[in-house]
């Protein structure tokens, strides 16, 4: 089954929070969306491009203002060869199948079309369709991914599943699998659940899972963050609930804040600098010393674009993660890309080495 996004409004897609927003909540009901495409009403295309991307895909989510719904519904009963009918004070397509407050969905010949009439800085409509009972995605730790897909092959075959796995970071594998007409999604699942004990996460949201683990056990846990600036803590306090497990935590961005904050020595600073193990290693013991927590997460490194040497290159971080009964790990790692992306690798590496520190807990 094959998803698309279709974008009517240019401020919508100019308003880059309201878009993450929208594309944030459409993935709770399409794990996969397989094309986005912003579509102008004043065109003279419009109505050829609209119909194509429309039959282009098995699914189609429609946003548009709310000064063009109207327009809209007129152009898909026309492309549908419908009519307008008159529901709940709102003019839709009489082929509706389903429909709530600013939104309805139309069924024909297989295909299902979800339209959403949004405004910014309002809450977004009830999002109709769901394609997850017919798929799931889930994530597999500390395996690379060409030996996951090997693995996998068989079982995909004999449950008649077609799987998309992506590598999130080296050793964190997201994977969305999709069962075809005869396929079995949930006998497929236990299978891979059997084969990869201790490894196998059922979400594709490794921090709910972490959230959710600790709660189980009565544990806490807090970073100290340097490089990513404080991302950690705010990929952690999305997640709702999180104040059962996380009280807060430290940005020790300049050396004089991992010094009197946090306690790493002068020392440790001036012979390895701030960008070392054993500084993380320090920024650890600090974190848990000034917290509550049972857990610590810990970045230092240089994100660039500038900053670098040719001992410690752009892309060099050190991520470490620490208990409370002192069993630590920290790795160097020589990430690629730009700054918002190297940051973002940092730490989701911290949270991989969270659930390798203590996998009888997290798994």
């Amino acid at each position: 089954m094959s998803s698309s996004l279709i974008i009517i409004g240019e401020e919508l897609i100019f308003n880059k929070p309201y878009m993450s927003y929208v594309l944030e909540e459409l993935e709770k009901y399409i794990c996969i969306i397989d094309s986005i495409d912003l579509l102008n009403k004043n065109d003279n295309d419009f109505f050829i491009k609209l119909e194509a991307k429309i039959k282009e895909h098995d699914q189609t989510v429609i946003v548009t203002n709310h000064s063009s719904f109207a327009f809209i519904s007129k152009i898909l009963s026309t492309i549908m060869n419908d009519h307008l009918e008159l529901k709940d004070d709102v003019l839709m397509p009489s082929k509706t199948v389903l429909y709530s407050k600013n939104s309805y969905v139309i069924e024909e010949d297989s295909r299902c079309i979800n339209v959403l009439s949004v405004k910014e800085n309002e809450k977004l409509p009830d999002i109709l369709i769901d394609e997850n009972i017919k798929s799931k995605t889930f994530t597999i730790v500390d395996i690379d991914i060409d030996s996951i897909k090997i693995l996998l092959e068989p079982i995909c075959s004999n449950y008649d599943i077609k799987i998309i796995a992506t590598s999130i970071i080296e050793g964190l594998v997201k994977i969305n699998a999709k069962a075809y007409k005869y396929g079995n999604l949930e006998n497929f699942l236990k299978a891979v659940k059997s084969l990869f004990v201790g490894k196998f996460i059922e979400t594709n949201n490794i921090i709910e899972h972490i959230a959710l683990r600790l709660e189980a056990n009565n544990k806490k846990v807090t970073s100290v963050e340097s490089c990513t600036g404080g991302l950690i803590s705010s990929m952690l306090t999305k997640q709702a609930g999180i104040s059962n497990v996380f009280d807060g935590a430290i940005v020790s961005y300049a050396n004089r804040i991992k010094e009197s904050w946090v306690g790493v020595s002068a020392d440790t600073l001036k012979n390895y600098g701030a960008v070392s193990e054993n500084c993380v290693s320090e920024m650890l013991s600090g974190a848990l010393a000034a917290s509550d927590a049972d857990f610590a997460m810990a970045t230092s490194g240089i994100a660039g674009p500038s900053g670098g040497n040719r001992n410690k290159p752009v892309g060099t971080v050190f991520v470490g993660v620490k208990s409370k009964n002192q069993d630590m790990n920290i790795v160097r790692l020589f990430l690629k890309g730009n700054r918002h992306y190297i940051q973002a690798q940092s730490a989701y590496y911290a949270f991989k080495l969270l659930l390798q520190l203590d996998k009888k807990l997290f798994f």
